[in-house]
């Protein structure tokens, strides 16, 4: 019950946060107004725009097969596309719940263990990681000034408080890693008596596979392919904002450079703990525009269409990969790993 209770609270209290920033975005923007920019706007850059979102999904789900072969499990790229739509689906409901929701679908499709598809997330999302922050250092090196203006306007108060709080800060770190270390000699001195608790033992096997899920990454038929594939990723979230810009005549104009700053603040946006990112990737995307001279009605604008319709498509491709899910046969990977 007190868990229930604990997730009821959390999902909605990043739900308000969501509205509560979509609503100080569009409170004083006249709906019609935007509608009909809408109506104007060129559909075709936004169709693109969502091909290549799709593609990228697909490209991520073939990505996630190379992570899970060495495990043992020979997956088709179709079924891994639906349980990644799944997850994004499953973002719009409780944020940060589609890692776990898109490997309960793939063990009910194709019986691929929880812990090493999750295992294989985490890898996953740190080479994205490492993307986003190439990509930064990038986008650092052609638009220093106008990033550097924007982060500082954006977190100085942020970063007075850390500073004023500094020692609790330490102290709570000191805390944290004296509790660690006791907890792992207290399951060292005991383990022999641990070993004979069945939750304990479910415990260390699920933290196992996790651990061979996160480490598959060494295991790569073709690491190289990996790297591409993971490259091609990236290149079609940037083109999906990109392409966008010429959809509509505030925008047509920007370059190469203002697509890497969305880049990096709508991954930024789309990170936040809200559902879909909803509120925090318009905020940052129309803060973004507002560097390179775009009006802030005319950003907020750009940053509802390209949210709007890429969100639309997620739902509609997600919900249909969630009915698929849950009718088609389920397959065994391993078997058919071992057959193949």
């Amino acid at each position: 019950m007190r868990k229930g209770l604990q997730s009821f609270l959390k999902y909605t209290l990043s739900l308000a946060i969501a509205v509560l920033l979509f609503w100080y975005l569009y409170k004083d923007v006249d709906f019609n107004e935007m509608m009909a920019s809408f109506r104007k706007a060129n559909l075709n850059w936004i169709y693109l725009s969502i091909a290549l979102a799709m593609f990228s999904h697909l490209l991520r789900a073939w990505r996630w097969n190379m992570l899970l072969e060495p495990l043992g499990y020979h997956l088709k790229t179709s079924r891994t596309f639906l349980a990644v739509m799944v997850g994004y689906l499953a973002n719009f409901v409780v944020p940060r719940m589609g890692e776990v929701s898109r490997c309960g679908i793939l063990k009910k499709t194709d019986d691929v263990s929880v812990s090493r598809g999750f295992g294989s997330v985490v890898t996953e999302r740190i080479f994205d990681m490492i993307c986003l922050l190439a990509i930064v250092a990038i986008t650092l090196a052609i638009e220093f000034r106008r990033l550097n203006e924007f982060f500082l306007n954006l977190f100085l108060d942020k970063a007075t408080g850390l500073e004023e709080n500094f020692l609790t800060l330490i102290a709570i770190g000191i805390t944290f890693l004296i509790g660690a270390i006791v907890i792992f000699f207290l399951l060292k001195r005991n383990q022999a008596f641990l070993r004979k608790n069945k939750y304990y033992n479910k415990l260390t096997a699920f933290l196992r596979q996790l651990v061979e899920g996160i480490t598959s990454v060494r295991k790569l038929r073709n690491p190289v392919l990996f790297v591409m594939v993971t490259l091609g990723i990236w290149i079609c979230y940037f083109f999906m904002t990109y392409v966008v810009f010429f959809s509509m005549p505030a925008t047509s104009s920007l370059g190469f450079s203002a697509g890497l700053i969305l880049l990096v603040l709508g991954g930024i946006g789309m990170a936040t703990p809200v559902q879909g990112g909803i509120g925090a990737f318009h905020y940052l995307v129309s803060a973004g525009l507002l560097l390179y001279g775009v009006a802030e009605k005319d950003g907020i604008i750009f940053a509802f269409v390209l949210h709007t319709t890429n969100s639309i498509a997620i739902l509609v491709v997600g919900s249909i990969s969630l009915f698929i899910s849950m009718i088609i046969p389920k397959r065994n990977s391993t078997q058919a790993y071992a057959n193949s």
